[in-house]
């Protein structure tokens, strides 16, 4: 599946699309209310940029070995979105910016570097 993904356009394409989505949804205004379940939230976080990291490695590291430099560009890159989109949710009505959102999108990049690592390692 890697090899297929290391394809430059279908990597490209699958990125961009995963951003896209990640500021729609991060676009729609929130509810007013208290309490609730934050766990479809936590899944929504951590997948997106699950995807968002897996698809965006593919695109940097293309057919080399993994290198350092790969996941450095990688993980800042992701983590930089993450930050954006939280900052993004300052401006959309009765939403706001979260560290807990940032930690779990920041634990979906480095779960996914680590599963493609581990993937083309054993390739």
């Amino acid at each position: 599946m890697i090899n297929y993904l290391e394809r430059k356009w279908i990597a490209l394409i699958l990125t961009v699309l995963i951003s896209i989505e990640i500021f729609y949804f991060s676009s729609i205004p929130g509810t007013v209310g208290v309490g609730g379940n934050p766990w479809p939230a936590r899944t929504y976080h951590f997948a997106a940029f699950f995807l968002f990291t897996f698809f965006f490695m593919a695109l940097i590291k293309r057919k080399q070995k993994i290198k350092l430099k790969h996941i450095l560009i990688v993980a800042t890159i992701s983590i930089l979105h993450a930050f954006l989109d939280e900052y993004h949710q300052t401006f959309v009505l009765l939403r706001d910016s979260n560290i807990t959102d940032i930690l779990t999108d920041t634990i979906g990049i480095f779960t996914s570097i680590s599963i493609y690592f581990f993937i083309d390692k054993n390739q």
